[in-house]
């Protein structure tokens, strides 16, 4: 039975082929004992409490409720149980990690959960990625060295409290076949004469016009040829050497973005609480409490920026037939859906609320200063064919969650407005490259249809867009 008091997600059961509902809380249960690595002995409270907190956080950035966006690969679901959304482990596979240390560890996450409820991650009032990995080495990595691009809370910081973890150092030997069957490569067929170097190790090898090695540099040391023929007991001075084994040696474990867990754990038994060692790992977050849905409220806590777009006098848009300017349509249509949206909880900016030219320069850098969940920019269309009409939107290529508000908006737009659907398309327009969150592109209908014209200019008209749009946000918001 549903609780109203509880937060539940949907997770697709790989075991029952089916989408279950589980308690958030209870599924972080689940998440936290597989991840809490077994190399860690010792494991204190603030370091499980840390742990609980980081996998709400991404729990919750993936749910549908608060504006994730689910499972990939099964729809109508959060998250599954597959390990490609976030590792989870069930009962049976818990007791075989832990052994006889799983009741107090269940008992120890069962503690932390009740002491954070409720807490996540945020920046900019988003769930940010939580990552986290068993042993930096040292220090942990800036996101554009691991992810390509650069995240503001993943910066390298120095850590040396993961000096005593079993994988502060690693040795592995990896024979030369696997490295070119995995690698796809090709190292040079061993012949007695074939030219290698290794510094520090073989190098500085002279031949005379025979191909018989005369001196050899070994470990520092130079030999003779024959002086290494006679010691290894080798056929021949016409020798060479290659390794067909390569040893290599690693510091820390994982790929060093956010929270080092065995320095975490180490930071916890210094004495550090949860909240300082979040803060350590993660650069200029904040740690609050998560908004729970309100039905009079759907919108609380979303942040959009609303783009009227052109403006001023030398930037009007499009005209239609009887006049009616574009610059004025999409102000008035963009101011009530401001209105609309605050009334359902949004927090919401408009990049003019005026008859102001503002350059597309600022409207980005306002757009990257505020860190909406959504940019949406309202225009008009227009064709040499006054026949034309209908309703278009253009997002970002890859941009997966604006094509998601799109659908949702295009819909409530053609149900509610009788508005002809002419598609969804990707486009490189300058604000949808730009601006750094997900950006939405609508054109709402061609002003050059004399009818359509005639429709833009009716205040109830111009509140049936505005209440449309805002339907589609809550439908796209909408658990």
């Amino acid at each position: 039975m549903i609780d109203d008091r509880f937060i539940y997600l949907k997770i697709y059961s790989s075991s029952e082929k089916r989408i279950i509902i589980k308690k958030l809380e209870e599924t972080v249960k689940c998440v936290v004992a597989a991840q809490i690595p077994n190399s860690i002995e010792n494991i204190h409270p603030e370091f499980v409490k840390v742990q609980v907190i980081l996998a709400r956080t991404n729990l919750v950035r993936k749910m549908r409720m608060f504006g994730g966006e689910g499972c990939l690969k099964y729809s109508g679901c959060d998250i599954c149980d597959e390990g490609h959304c976030i590792a989870i482990s069930y009962e049976d596979e818990l007791k075989e990690k832990w052994e006889n240390r799983y009741n107090s560890i269940m008992r120890a996450i069962e503690d932390s959960i009740k002491a954070t409820e409720g807490l996540v991650i945020t920046m900019n009032n988003r769930p940010i990625i939580a990552k986290f990995h068993n042993t930096c080495g040292g220090s942990t990595e800036n996101s554009e060295n691991v992810i390509g691009n650069r995240v503001m809370y993943l910066r390298k910081v120095l850590c040396d409290y993961c000096l005593n973890s079993s994988n502060w150092e690693g040795y592995k030997e990896i024979p030369i076949e696997e490295i070119e069957e995995k690698l796809k490569v090709r190292f040079p067929n061993l012949t007695p004469t074939l030219k290698i170097d290794m510094k520090g190790f073989i190098e500085e090898i002279d031949r005379d016009e025979d191909g018989r090695i005369t001196s050899i540099k070994i470990g520092g040391k130079v030999f003779k040829g024959i002086e290494v023929k006679e010691i290894l007991e080798l056929d021949s001075t016409r020798f060479s050497i290659a390794p067909k084994i390569l040893g290599v040696k690693t510091r820390g474990q994982g790929d060093g973005l956010g929270l080092c867990q065995h320095g975490a754990n180490q930071m916890a038994l210094m004495g550090f609480k949860f909240e300082d060692i979040i803060n350590y790992y993660f650069t200029g977050v904040e740690i609050k409490k998560i908004w729970e849905p309100c039905i009079k409220k759907p919108l609380k806590e979303r942040i959009l920026v609303i783009d009227p777009g052109h403006g001023g006098d030398d930037n009007v848009g499009v005209k239609g037939p009887g006049g009616l300017m574009e610059k004025d349509v999409v102000l008035k249509i963009s101011k009530r859906l401001k209105e609309l949206l605050e009334n359902l909880g949004a927090t919401v900016y408009l990049t003019r609320d005026e008859d102001e030219y503002v350059s597309l320069n600022r409207r980005a850098e306002l757009a990257n200063k505020i860190r909406p969940n959504f940019f949406i920019s309202i225009h008009l269309n227009s064709f040499s064919n006054s026949l034309i009409r209908g309703c278009e939107m253009y997002y970002y290529k890859g941009d997966r969650e604006s094509r998601r508000l799109a659908e949702c908006i295009i819909n409530s737009m053609v149900k509610n407005l009788d508005v002809i659907n002419r598609g969804i398309k990707t486009a490189a327009f300058f604000l949808l490259r730009e601006v750094g969150t997900s950006s939405l592109h609508i054109d709402i209908d061609y002003v050059t249809n004399p009818e359509v014209e005639k429709l833009l200019q009716n205040n109830e008209y111009i509140d049936k867009i505005a209440e449309s749009i805002t339907q589609g946000i809550v439908e796209y918001y909408k658990f």
